[in-house]
């Protein structure tokens, strides 16, 4: 039988309000952990400490070559110990980032305080949505209401994004950039209170405990399961590195097409406020029509193409605007799509493994995307990110036409969860 992607059922009221005030903790702590002031003005600081396009590249390439070992390190943790306190420690790490980088009067200094990002990274991917989904059965047997409510937290999440952008320009441009850094801190710390207060999820601790190896053995198998997971892992390394290179290098454009910088600020809550609509979108985007998933890939493509031939700061912001909410919607539905297949004691482990398979893309990206930029200017490098774009839609394309996927669990175990 042929499933849309999304399905969404409605929820009692009684479970609704259960579950929002479930949920509300780790609403609080994404939305607190999303309050970076230092991210608008980051590459402006960079400028001052002396790096030029390939030192970014190198930046980039640094602390994401850090993230893939502690994205599965930090996910078999999240299984087997605590989420909730993994979620801790990235908070923590997010502190020690802020505190270094604000400190920091060097390159390398600063390359030193990107670890403590490259920590944080690992340490939330895979995490947040591991809960949701856990919570959701736990509290109502089933995942439909998961885009929804992952979405919710994702909502909030890019408007702390924003509010922090917003907030950071300003103190960048009336006080200091550096003092941007140091104001981050007391407020990502409010994260580490509201997490102590969420009640976790314990599917995954309701199994018979595994080895380690055979963990590690499942979560390959699952991954990697030809005509099932293994498709839907394709579409969500590429979108995943769709996103990561705006993120990493959409400023880059605008210093290039000499943009003020009282517009970076802007350009930045602009491209965060485009996840909260790609959160919006996955509630309510079925791929289940051929003309659909065409045009969604389509407009990946497109907004792609528009980084290389517009010369214009406020189109091209724009582009990058559509780039990230198609990325985002769907990413989520695909995620969804891949907590179906997964087993509790799994779910965190083989989400971050997908992360740290993204991560290693992006290294190799980052490094090459800042030689050809340093060499022949952000424009050419750009037909990387086309490229990246073309390929993203071909495989959404292939995916999602004609495949027959899995339905929202129903309980915890999934037909196959790869363990031997």
């Amino acid at each position: 039988m042929q499933l849309p992607l999304t399905t969404h059922l409605p929820l009692a009221s009684s479970s609704q309000q259960v579950l929002t005030r479930r949920l509300l903790p780790l609403y609080i702590a994404a939305f607190s952990q999303g309050l970076v002031l230092w991210a608008p003005i980051e590459k402006v600081f960079l400028k001052s400490l002396g790096f030029d396009q390939a030192a970014l590249g190198l930046m980039a390439a640094c602390y994401g070559s850090l993230i893939p070992l502690l994205d599965l390190t930090s996910g078999l943790m999240a299984d087997r110990w605590s989420r909730k306190g993994i979620l801790m420690l990235a908070s923590v790490a997010s502190m020690l980032n802020a505190l270094l980088g604000g400190l920091s009067h060097d390159v390398p200094t600063y390359l030193v305080s990107t670890l403590f990002f490259g920590v944080e990274v690992a340490f939330v991917s895979g995490t947040y949505e591991s809960i949701v989904y856990d919570t959701l059965l736990e509290l109502t047997g089933h995942s439909h209401a998961f885009e929804k409510r992952l979405g919710q937290l994702k909502l909030l999440s890019s408007l702390a994004l924003i509010i922090g952008a917003l907030i950071g320009g300003l103190v960048a441009t009336l006080l200091s950039p550096r003092l941007a850094y140091f104001a981050t801190i007391p407020l990502v710390a409010i994260s580490l209170g509201s997490l102590l207060t969420f009640q976790e999820p314990h599917l995954h601790h309701s199994d018979e405990r595994i080895s380690l190896k055979r963990h590690l053995r499942a979560i390959a198998q699952t991954l990697f399961q030809r005509g099932k997971t293994l498709p839907i892992v394709t579409v969500l390394l590429t979108t995943s590195l769709l996103l990561s290179v705006i993120f990493e290098f959409g400023p880059l454009w605008q210093l290039a097409l000499a943009a003020p910088v009282g517009l970076y600020g802007l350009a930045n809550a602009a491209v965060l406020s485009a996840g909260g609509i790609g959160s919006w979108l996955s509630a309510r985007l079925t791929l289940a029509k051929p003309a659909t998933i065409v045009g969604v890939a389509g407009l990946l493509v497109g907004s792609s193409l528009a980084l290389v031939v517009v010369r214009n700061a406020v189109v091209v912001i724009l582009a990058q605007v559509v780039m990230v909410a198609g990325r985002v919607g769907l990413n989520m539905v695909f995620t969804r799509l891949l907590h179906d297949s997964l087993s509790s004691r799994l779910r965190a482990g083989a989400a971050s493994g997908v992360g740290a398979l993204s991560s290693i893309a992006f290294v190799f990206f980052a490094l090459l995307f800042g030689v050809v930029s340093q060499h022949a200017g952000i424009f050419h490098a750009g037909w990387m990110v086309v490229g990246v774009a073309l390929l993203a839609g071909v495989l959404l394309v292939k995916v999602a036409v004609g495949q027959d996927f899995k339905g929202p669990a129903a309980s915890d175990e999934p037909a196959s969860c790869g363990v031997a």
